[in-house]
C-alpha cells in the first residue's frame, strides 16, 4: 500500500487533511521533494532540518508530566503539485494495477 493509498482511506473516512509535513531525512531528498505532492495531490510543506524525533519524545514527556509546550517549526518551502499529465497517466496505471492485485489476493 502507498502513502497516496493511506491518503485516500484517511480521506474516505472523513478524516480532514488540512496538511502534510515533510520532515527528517525525507526532507532531505530532492527526489522525493519532487514526486510528493503529485503523489499525494496535495500541497507538501518542507520543513527545516531539526531534531523533531526528539522533541517530539520530550513533547511527551512533558505532557505525561501535565504540561503542554509549543513545538515550533520553520517551513523552508512549499511544495505543489503539478498536474502534469504524465502523474495523471501514473496514477490510472498504478490505479488498475492496485484493483487487479486486490482482485487476485481476494
Amino acid at each position: 500500500m502507498s502513502v497516496a493509498d493511506c491518503l485516500g482511506i484517511l480521506r474516505s473516512v472523513d478524516v480532514g487533511i488540512q496538511r502534510v509535513l515533510l520532515i527528517g531525512g525525507g526532507a532531505k531528498s530532492e527526489v522525493l521533494c519532487s514526486v510528493f505532492p503529485d503523489t499525494l495531490g496535495m500541497p507538501v510543506t518542507v520543513l527545516e532540518t531539526g531534531e523533531y524525533v526528539a522533541l517530539s519524545a520530550t513533547r511527551q514527556e512533558a505532557w505525561a508530566a501535565g504540561e503542554f509546550p509549543r513545538w515550533s517549526r520553520t517551513a523552508s518551502r512549499e511544495l505543489r503539485p503539478s498536474d502534469d499529465a504524465g502523474v495523471r497517466e501514473f496514477r490510472r496505471r498504478y490505479g488498475l494495477v492496485r484493483r487487479v492485485t486486490e482482485a487476485e489476493l481476494a
